[in-house]
């Protein structure tokens, strides 16, 4: 689906945050964002492997705050993916 691999999903999802923000969204518009991608794609994305079906049964059966707060993580472990300034 998204990525490729498992371990370059989150250097790929810290690189497409972050063009986002540089279009000026917020964490905040990235996340509903992320919320409503989860919505379409757990609706119309067939699962290739054991991990994607586990994520879109979690998707489907979470609430909407725990799907807000499942891209709230996201957009945190993107964050925590950019380098950080050097003082």
């Amino acid at each position: 689906m998204m990525a490729q691999n498992l371990e370059n999903f989150p250097k790929d999802i810290a690189e497409k945050i972050q063009e986002g923000k540089r279009a000026g969204l917020t964490d905040q518009q990235i996340a509903e964002g992320i919320v409503h991608l989860g919505d379409v794609m757990s609706k119309f994305v067939k699962p290739d492997s054991p991990e994607e079906a586990l994520m879109k049964k979690m998707w489907q059966v979470s609430n909407d705050q725990e799907k807000r707060t499942m891209a709230n993580l996201i957009v945190r472990m993107a964050n925590e993916q950019q380098p950080q300034p050097q003082q």
